[in-house]
């Protein structure tokens, strides 16, 4: 058949052209390995050039019923071609005669089908480029694409039609191996290499969710499954290489021993799968910020607590749970959505899509038994993915095996015509990719077979024969060939992670309250001065940031100038706009030890106002101012002082109200000086000598202090003796002191203390002139005793009233205003109605800390300033009403 192309006019010749595609396609490449049948292929082509008939030029030039015809025409130009071309040439076209029988297996379709690739591919070239060198030459005729061409090829590219369709739609790599699916390389027999990319990522995140610590371990591992049969010069592409510490997009492996797995480890940081972000609020009723603050009480208090997990990657998420752990201090509520295991719950998300958010919440109690912070315990999300965390990824892997090729050259017949094929024998247990082929002739620049793309799988110790070509030389042609192949790589790329949120805390809000005077008895009628001392010590360990204090003042005491009020913290003093005083008419908080003078005032004082307070635990908050008692009565026995403050720790969180346990106590005692005084004089045993008494009686209800007597002694006169007698302690110190005076001599006899009814006196005897003139009359004048204040038996100390018992710990969300009674317009002496702390005489208490509101007040809970009514926002605290 070979022998009659040279001469294609002799039908004879012509009629042999119609058996070869029966035998080629009997021969063609890996016809028993092939999935697909040579009509199904065919009946595909003819659809895609029904497809694209319309177009002029391919579909006059190459029509299905003339190409038998033109094929048999075709041969006659050969030569004229030859002559034409350079001598090169005419051998390379001369081979091509045996490729028209190829085409007679497949004449209608091919032609068009290259040239409508061509046409999708490449819309501007023309119907006259060179199949023989696809995409290489644009200057050939269709004749010489006819020529040239052989079934091979054609086949091969059919083939790569047939056998890409699935891979191109499954793959997004460019790769001349066209990695696939693993699904689709384990459906195939035989052994693959094993490419694996496996990433496992462990990263801390706040409960915001921005990261803190992340670390991603990722190995590269490649296996070698085969048994029996080593691969070689190993190379793997990879993308997205920048955020690992690979150092390049290529990794080789030199050598792999059968069933011999290296692996290539490596890190990354940066890139993440999913973001997870925790909220914790302890007054979840408020839609404003969370807080997370609790007060000190014995009863539990709820807490809600929310996960929100989204999957920030572009691939589904698998397996994806979230574990949520408790402390003891937590009692968790059964639900349906999640499952308890001892402190801890689960949630068994799944599987999410690219893109998904999904909100988990829980609202357990919580139980305080100390002011020490309480772990609210943290969460860890796991999931799985059929992608890396870094975003690296393969490209292609390649590999060699024991594969073989070589040239076949039969001479034809006439003598100076060869047979050529390439021949692939696969003598390995590994599945083989075969992607391209080219033959050349030793001397000849252009290839005598050039196929490329053409995605055969040959299996184990399998072979592929390419069509023959036909060559002409005079010589023994030498060939050399080079077949591009890899051993079918099967990759995958998986990727675990953890991502754990760190822990917050709960903080608990407590604090000590003290009130002191610096003395604790007043005289009545008498003007007295004190001072206050406020004692506000952070006992728990959340810090308090908003504070608001009502202090009474008792009714004896006008209320203390606002510029004369003290606040620091630590001895440090807060700036004016840091603080709020304002004066409330009538006690606030007591009821029974009131001043029947006058029903008090009270401070209302808000800390924290422009900025936060700051007073974190253990720190202690003070607070000074003086009071004055213009007229005090007798009436006012005893009078109580006492003080409540609420403090938070965040705006809207928590209000915890302390009150003081033992309030500062005041008494006006009545008591008033009684005196007895008196002067004698004798005359003595003597010329010019006298005797003087002098008489200090105390009647007082009190000792009096540094008392002294007095007494005038004519100068022409000395003091021969003296004695000091007590009623009470017998025979005294008689010493006395003399200083000139306009009468004489002033001598005093300092006595001291004298107590309640002791009497003193002072004898002593005067020697005068017997010629001067003194008389007894004249010495009677009392020349005075002086003395100081009352003495008390037991010192003017501050005194408390007894312990009241502690009222129970309230906790006043925001959203609930403590209510009190404010009267600020009425200075009348009539009581108001509370209901808050109480200390009787005997030390007895009630308490309750809901009271009343002015109706037409609208007033803040935490500052207690009036805000306009239906105002929404505290200006001063921005408190934000309900």
């Amino acid at each position: 058949m070979s022998d009659d192309l040279p001469i294609p006019p002799p039908p004879p010749k012509g009629s042999d052209l119609p058996p070869p595609p029966s035998e080629l396609i009997e021969n063609k490449i890996s016809t028993d390995e092939s999935e697909d049948s040579f009509e199904d292929i065919k009946t595909s082509i003819d659809d895609i050039l029904s497809e694209v008939s319309e177009l002029p030029p391919p579909g006059l030039d190459i029509q299905p019923p003339p190409l038998p015809p033109g094929l048999d025409i075709q041969p006659p130009p050969l030569p004229p071609g030859l002559d034409i071309q350079p001598p090169p040439l005419p051998p390379g076209l001369d081979m091509q005669p045996p490729l028209p029988p190829g085409l007679d297996m497949q004449p209608p379709p091919l032609p068009p089908s290259l040239d409508v690739q061509e046409k999708i591919q490449n819309s501007k070239v023309s119907s006259n480029d060179s199949i023989t060198k696809t995409f290489e030459s644009e200057k050939k005729s269709l004749s010489d694409k006819l020529a040239v061409l052989d079934l091979s090829e054609n086949e091969s590219l059919s083939k790569d039609d047939e056998i890409s369709i699935d891979v191109d739609e499954t793959s997004n790599s460019v790769s001349p191996h066209h990695l696939r699916p693993s699904t689709e390389v384990d459906s195939i027999p035989g052994d693959k290499l094993h490419a694996i990319l496996s990433e496992k990522e462990i990263s801390l995140v706040n409960a915001d969710g921005s990261p803190l610590k992340q670390t991603i371990d990722g190995e590269l591992i490649i296996k070698n499954p085969s048994k029996k049969h080593r691969a070689w010069d190993i190379e793997v592409e990879l993308s997205n290489t920048a955020s690992t510490d690979l150092g390049g997009k290529t990794i080789t492996v030199r050598e792999l021993e059968a069933t011999e797995v290296t692996t290539i480890p490596y890190s990354s940081n940066g890139p993440r799968m999913i973001d997870v972000r925790e909220i914790i609020d302890t007054e979840s009723e408020r839609e404003q910020e969370a807080s997370l603050s609790l007060v000190l009480s014995d009863n539990p208090q709820e807490v809600l607590i929310m996960i929100e997990i989204e999957n920030i990657s572009n691939v589904s998420l698998t397996d994806v749970t979230l574990r949520r752990n408790f402390s003891p201090n937590f009692q968790i509520p059964s639900s349906p959505e999640y499952s308890i295991e001892e402190n801890s719950v689960i949630w068994e998300i799944g599987r999410m899509s690219v893109g998904e958010n999904r909100k988990l919440s829980i609202l357990p109690n919580v139980l305080i038994n100390s002011v020490e912070k309480i772990p609210a315990g943290s969460s860890e999300v796991t999931y799985k993915a059929e992608s890396t965390v870094s975003r690296i990824g393969f490209e292609d892997v390649s590999s060699s095996g024991r594969q073989f090729s070589y040239v076949n050259a039969i001479e034809d017949d006439r003598p100076g015509v060869w047979h050529c094929k390439c021949v692939f024998e696969n003598k390995s247990s590994f599945v083989v990719s075969l992607s391209g082929a080219s033959v050349r002739l030793v001397g000849r620049d252009s290839p005598i077979l050039d196929l490329s793309d053409l995605r055969q799988d040959i299996p184990p110790e399998g072979s592929w024969e390419s069509m023959e070509k036909r060559v002409e030389s005079d010589d023994q042609p030498s060939f050399t060939q080079e077949v591009r192949y890899s051993i079918l790589p099967r990759v995958s790329v998986q990727s675990s992670g953890s991502i754990t949120i760190s822990e917050q805390n709960l903080s608990i809000l407590d604090a000590q309250i003290l009130k002191r005077f610096d003395i604790s008895r007043i005289k009545s009628y008498v003007s007295s001065d004190l001072e206050a001392t406020i004692t506000i010590e952070n006992t728990g360990s959340a810090t308090i940031n908003v504070m608001r204090i009502i202090d009474d003042i008792p009714g004896i005491f006008v209320p203390p100038s606002l510029e004369k009020v003290h606040i620091e913290i630590e001895g440090l003093d807060l700036s004016d706009e840091q603080y709020r005083i304002e004066v409330i008419n009538g006690n606030q908080i007591e009821e029974k030890l009131i001043s029947p003078d006058n029903p008090g005032h009270a401070l209302r004082i808000t800390v924290g106002t422009s900025s936060r307070l700051g007073l974190k635990p253990g720190k202690t908050l003070i607070i000074r101012y003086p009071l004055h008692a213009p007229d005090p009565s007798p009436k006012n026995e005893l009078l109580a002082a006492p003080i409540r403050s609420d403090f938070s720790m965040e705006r809207f969180g928590p209000v915890a109200t302390r009150t003081v346990e033992r309030p500062p106590v005041v008494r006006v005692v009545h008591r008033r000086r009684k005196i007895s005084t008196g002067k004698e004089v004798f005359p003595g045993g003597g010329a010019g000598r006298y005797e003087i008494l002098l008489m200090f009686h105390n009647t007082s209800d009190s000792a009096l202090d540094d008392l002294a007597l007095h007494d005038i002694v004519p100068g022409t006169f000395s003091i021969e003796n003296s004695s000091v007698k007590s009623s009470v302690s017998g025979e005294k110190d008689s010493s006395f002191t003399k200083e000139s005076s306009r009468d004489g001599n002033k001598v005093t006899w300092a006595i001291g203390r004298i107590e309640i009814n002791e009497r003193i006196e002072v004898l002593y005897e005067i020697q005068g002139d017997t010629e001067s003139e003194y008389k007894v009359s004249d010495a009677q004048d009392f020349h005075g005793a002086t003395f100081g204040k009352e003495v008390d038996d037991e010192p003017n100390v501050p005194e408390w009233a007894d312990k009241v018992s502690q009222p129970n710990f309230i906790s006043v969300p925001i959203s609930k205003p403590v209510k009190e009674v404010a009267d600020l317009e009425n200075n009348s002496s009539e009581k108001s109605v509370k209901q808050e702390p109480v200390i009787d005489s005997n030390g007895s208490s009630s308490v309750n800390n809901i009271g009343e509101v002015s109706e037409n007040q609208n007033l803040c809970p935490i500052c207690m300033s009036e805000s306009e009514k239906g105002a929404s926002i505290c200006l001063v605290c921005g408190y934000s009403f309900k």
